[in-house]
């Protein structure tokens, strides 16, 4: 049984350094709040309307298979972290970086006509950090953090909640990580 559960690390920790991920600069940190500055990164977008909601999991699905080969050319595009999710006015997103290309005509277009690549500026944003899983209640309970800080230090946002998960699902979930990310001015 300790076997199985050391293993279970290890594979853990080298799932979570496997995949490439957004470059930022540190502009700010308050414990396991960050205030960063990103550039412009080409995303591969799907959405559903709000009233869908309890199909969250086909985003993936869709998304996945542009990524797994699912494309005009065939071909495997590489997974990055996070996946990002928000929710709108009107639809839930989710997101995947194209860390590989400066351009969306650098990539093959997907044959799913749901997903789309776009350039998204994610510029400056303010973010806190957590484990475990990012269910409602954690979700909320770290947005509260949050928006006390934005608050307290005279930010003012300037996007939607973006919720970012950096593991595959079947990572031990006290070494899970997972943002909350807003843009700010």
């Amino acid at each position: 049984m300790k076997k199985r559960i050391i293993l279970l690390l290890i594979i853990t920790f080298t799932m979570a350094s496997t995949y490439k991920e957004p470059d930022y600069k540190l502009v700010k940190k308050d414990d396991n709040i960050e205030v960063r500055l990103y550039s412009e990164y080409v995303i591969a977008k799907t959405s559903i309307l709000n009233e869908n909601l309890d199909e969250d999991s086909n985003l993936f699905r869709k998304l996945g298979g542009y990524i797994f080969g699912n494309n005009t050319e065939n071909t495997s595009i590489p997974m990055t972290v996070p996946v990002i999710t928000r929710n709108t006015n009107s639809e839930y997103e989710m997101i995947f970086f194209m860390l590989s290309v400066d351009k969306p005509e650098d990539l093959p277009k997907p044959t799913n006509k749901d997903v789309s690549l776009e350039v998204m500026d994610i510029g400056k944003t303010i973010s806190i950090r957590f484990g475990m899983w990012a269910t409602d209640e954690r979700v909320s309970y770290y947005k509260t953090i949050l928006d006390k800080y934005i608050a307290d230090n005279d930010l003012e946002i300037n996007s939607e909640l973006m919720i970012a998960q950096y593991n595959s699902p079947w990572a031990v979930p006290p070494f899970r990580k997972n943002e909350l990310i807003y843009k700010i001015k």
